[in-house]
């Protein structure tokens, strides 16, 4: 079966390759924790290391991927197809991949529940002071580095929010760990996208409604720490 899949991606973007001159292309399926594509190419040879996560793609969404990638690598264009992330942004997408997300990052304890604090609380602070709505699709999970300064990390597409352990303890201001969380979920309201067209003008525009924005970014400051 991996083979088949193989082969028909390779097929496609043989075809596609064609198009922009490149006659010899290889291209197969990996595993990748996140969603991506690798490449290497020189002046008539590409190889394509897709993400498996688009396994079960459509075939419109295959040769969209091929266009976009073909397209990067000639100068002629940074986005990605629109049939590309139609599918990816579906909710059934999520729905059948983030458990294979959260299986494949080792740094997700996969539970909200900590020793001290539970993210679903937060959650429910959030909800209850109208910041963000309640949504079911997102996952919530403590993450497992606590060497890292980094307090915060989003899977926009996989819907899932990590947040670090070093929250996880009584001395922490629910705010601060209140504040982390909504950062990380802001970039999930906001939504894919790809390209970076406007996503950093909405997405301050969204975490500026935080009303103790200023405090928790001081605490985290103070303890050389940041989202």
């Amino acid at each position: 079966m991996t083979e088949d899949i193989n082969r028909k991606l390779k097929e496609i973007f043989s075809h596609v390759g064609k198009e922009y001159g490149y006659d010899n292309v290889e291209a197969e399926f990996m595993v990748f924790t996140d969603l991506k594509v690798r490449w290497q190419r020189t002046y008539r040879w590409a190889d394509f290391k897709v993400s498996d996560y688009l396994e079960d793609a459509p075939e419109p969404v295959l040769i969209g991927l091929a266009h976009s990638l073909f397209s990067k690598i000639k100068g002629e264009s940074d986005g990605y197809s629109q049939t590309l992330v139609d599918w990816v942004t579906r909710p059934e997408f999520s729905r059948s991949k983030a458990h294979i997300y959260m299986e494949r990052n080792r740094n997700l304890c996969r539970t909200p529940s900590g020793s001290s604090k539970d993210l679903r609380d937060a959650y429910d602070r959030l909800i209850g002071a109208g910041l963000v709505p309640n949504d079911p699709t997102i996952t919530l999970t403590w993450t497992e580095d606590i060497e890292s300064r980094k307090l915060g990390c989003c899977s926009v597409l996989m819907r899932v929010v990590g947040i670090s352990k070093l929250l996880d303890r009584d001395d922490v201001p629910d705010f601060v760990l209140d504040y982390c969380l909504y950062h990380e979920l802001c970039h999930i309201q906001v939504g894919y996208d790809p390209n970076g067209v406007a996503h950093e003008e909405r997405y301050r525009g969204l975490e500026d409604n935080f009303p103790t924005k200023p405090e928790a970014v001081q605490w985290m400051r103070d303890n050389c720490a940041y989202v």
